[in-house]
């Protein structure tokens, strides 16, 4: 079974009256204007994150509800496993998990009256060959009408269909995204190398220790660099959050919370297309690459600017202007110019800075720029994202510059306060104080009950014996 919290599948193998325009450093939109915001329909900066996140578990449980389609690959050795009532291995199809504290978990059921538990099997099994696969993000294993499953109901049925979101559909949806997967020669080849009985829970409910080790396992691939058994192609990702690619969704998000995101309300035109690029996908790497490492491109970049912005908007909190004024000059400095300096005192006119903001924003981008020739549609894609999102950091950042170490601070902790609420980065939502070393830092939502989601603030709980929470109570 796949595991609810890396949220990978396994196949055998009237829009708004203002669309978003892709941005770029040529484009009318792209303008080195320190006073004007990103489009209320811009979604570079959404790309940006998600794409940053993928097969990592903190961020996808914080948006649950995933856009992203990236084909990749199992390498050959690579052991998965997979639980069963019976001892007899598997004929057909079936659910696989990359850690068996999944599998596990799938594996039994909670007494029903006077039934016991059936026995539990456990196999596991090694790929001998590389296996094809096509990751869907979020926590897209959690069978919930909220929005999990949306992109995989595209797949599945030809549309959203939050009626089919209970586990009694889960092999016909796994059937499903098999045959469209059979036709492409996704194919899952497994070696099986052996299987044990857990007949001893044949009476007995389910061991709350053994059970809650999926703690252990979710914390592994809680953040960067997340799951290593998968690799991903990003040169043919599908992101929903592609306004050329779905536009009908534009709408759907307006004034919409980024929690609430969902494929929902896409018409049939978008999804025809989606579809379309889906099915173009290819056996192997596209030959038209620019060859960046777009996914250390995006960590660079988070890894840059998260701790430091957190640290600046904490910093103006405190009304402390000064400390934060060095902070930014700090994180500018890479950019500086002798040339780059204020005019005449009281003038208003901050075309001294437009050079030092357009290093910012470009300098980690600016040789990708020029490979736009050799890129697949996904990597133009994704150089937008970051173009975006880089933009709008180092805007808010030259801003505060601007003005100087004498600036409103009450404008600048603004400021920061849209920015960091425009970025969502997930790093910024953690257990305060720190969990102690038998503890996790846990973030409840899909696949518990609503009655404990708390996707706002995370919490300590117990990782070992004695429990706090009980995870199947």
């Amino acid at each position: 079974m796949l595991t609810c919290f890396l949220p990978l599948l396994l196949a055998p193998s009237c829009v708004s009256a203002v669309t978003q325009v892709p941005l770029s450093v040529d484009s009318d939109a792209y303008k080195w204007d320190i006073d004007r915001p990103p489009h209320p329909n811009a979604t570079g900066h959404l790309i940006f994150d998600t794409i940053s996140s993928l097969l990592q578990h903190w961020p996808n449980t914080k948006n649950y509800n995933g856009h992203s389609i990236v084909p990749g690959a199992i390498p050959a050795g690579t052991l998965l496993y997979h639980g069963r009532t019976d001892p007899e291995p598997p004929s057909g199809r079936e659910w696989l998990a990359l850690d068996p504290e999944f599998a596990r978990i799938f594996c039994s059921r909670e007494p029903i009256d006077e039934d016991p538990l059936p026995e539990c099997w456990f196999l596991t099994l090694v790929t001998t060959r590389p296996v094809r696969v096509l990751y869907f993000d979020g926590t897209s294993a959690a069978k919930i009408p909220d929005g999990t499953i949306d992109a995989q109901d595209i797949l599945s049925w030809g549309k959203v269909w939050p009626e089919r979101s209970s586990f009694a559909w889960d092999y016909l949806r796994m059937n499903k995204l098999c045959d469209w997967a059979g036709v492409r020669n996704y194919s899952v080849r497994l070696y099986e190398q052996g299987t044990v009985s857990f007949s001893q829970l044949r009476a007995e409910r389910l061991d709350p220790h053994r059970a809650n080790s999926f703690l252990h396992a979710s914390e592994w691939h809680d953040a960067f660099p997340g799951e290593l058994r998968i690799k991903l192609d990003l040169s043919q990702l599908v992101s929903l959050y592609d306004t050329d690619l779905a536009p009908s969704l534009v709408e759907q998000r307006f004034n919409v919370s980024r929690a609430e995101h969902r494929l929902l309300g896409i018409n049939q035109e978008d999804i025809d297309r989606v579809l379309a690029r889906l099915g173009a996908i290819q056996d192997t790497p596209p030959s038209s690459k620019s060859g960046i490492d777009w996914l250390s491109l995006f960590q660079v970049i988070r890894d840059r600017y998260a701790k430091r912005l957190q640290v600046l908007q904490s910093t103006l909190k405190d009304a402390s202007g000064s400390r934060a004024f060095h902070l930014v000059s700090t994180m500018l400095a890479p950019y500086t110019l002798d040339s780059a300096a204020p005019g005449n005192p009281g003038e208003d006119d901050n075309s001294w800075v437009l050079p030092i903001f357009k290093l910012c924003a470009t300098t980690h981008t600016s040789f990708a720029a020029t490979r736009v020739a050799f890129s697949t549609p996904s990597e133009r894609l994704l150089l937008n994202a970051v173009q975006e999102t880089l933009h709008e950091i180092c805007r808010t950042l030259v801003m505060i510059y601007a003005e100087g170490e004498g600036g409103s601070v009450g404008k600048w902790k603004a400021e920061v306060d849209r920015l960091n609420n425009w970025l969502d980065w997930s790093e910024w939502l953690r257990c305060e104080p720190a969990c102690s070393w038998d503890e996790t830092c846990f973030l409840f939502g899909p696949p518990f009950a609503k009655k404990y989601w708390n996707l706002t603030a995370p919490r300590c709980i117990r990782a070992f014996p004695p429990y706090t929470f009980d995870a199947f109570e």
